[in-house]
């Protein structure tokens, strides 16, 4: 079986709909992430099958009917929050074109990888940030302008929910994709999470097909405004970890 027809099955088998175009659009963001990984140390697969099920069918679990309730992502801003490769949110612009996606990215050549992604196919629905999220997310114009915030492999977590929470609506949803490694980082949340506004909502265990390994989708309702305090500057986030 060929790539594009693996990409199409596994599609099908998650549950997830696409158009041609989309489909074509997936295979061509895989080749050309495949290529820029050479040079930019985008993600660690390197093989253009593992390219697809490791990242590409991973970044799309939100979509899938399998994944619990199957959210509606539709015609809402979405931030990724240290996209690097631009993993999840390219995928979920290809396959939610009425949503509008925002790629957070602090590095000046990952950001322009994003960006030649974003012209290459042509997404009018993606913009790209550069910047650091601890910096932006105290911006009016940012903070708490988004209905669903994902990250991917970005920091520790308890990091990462200071850097996150702050940007998501009140009713929104902040969406971890995670490994194993989950179950002892929640343990770790303490009063961390009400602290910061929010509040676990589920677990979601992900299957993606050909995939032999643990993935799963920690979802976070945004129930409080995040007190003005937070986030920190990143010195200090580090220094002192909310508990």
């Amino acid at each position: 079986m060929d790539d594009k027809s693996l990409l199409e099955n596994a599609l099908l088998q998650m549950g997830i709909r696409y158009e041609r175009g989309q489909l074509k659009s997936l295979m061509l963001y895989r080749d050309l992430l495949a290529e820029k990984n050479k040079y930019l140390n985008l993600i660690g697969q390197t093989d253009g099958t593992g390219i697809i099920r490791r990242h590409i069918l991973d970044s799309l679990a939100p979509l899938s009917c399998r994944a619990g309730k199957g959210w509606d992502m539709r015609g809402i801003n979405i931030l990724d929050i240290g996209s690097g490769g631009g993993l999840p949110g390219i995928p979920l612009a290809i396959m939610l074109k009425k949503a509008k996606v925002f790629l957070l990215e602090k590095s000046m050549k990952k950001s322009a990888f994003l960006g030649e992604a974003k012209e290459l196919l042509s997404l009018d629905n993606l913009a790209v940030l550069r910047g650091r999220a601890e910096e932006l997310a105290r911006d009016p114009g940012w903070r708490q302008g988004f209905q669903v915030v994902t990250a991917r492999a970005v920091t520790r977590f308890n990091i990462l929910l200071e850097i996150s929470i702050p940007f998501c609506s009140i009713n929104g949803k902040i969406v971890f994709y995670k490994s194993r490694k989950v179950f002892s980082e929640i343990k770790t949340m303490g009063r961390a999470l009400d602290a910061l506004g929010g509040r676990m909502e589920e677990l979601v265990e992900t299957e993606v097909p050909g995939l032999d390994e643990y993935r799963a989708l920690l979802v976070i309702d945004k129930e409080k405004i995040t007190p003005g305090e937070f986030p920190r500057r990143f010195s200090q986030i580090k220094k002192r970890e909310l508990k």
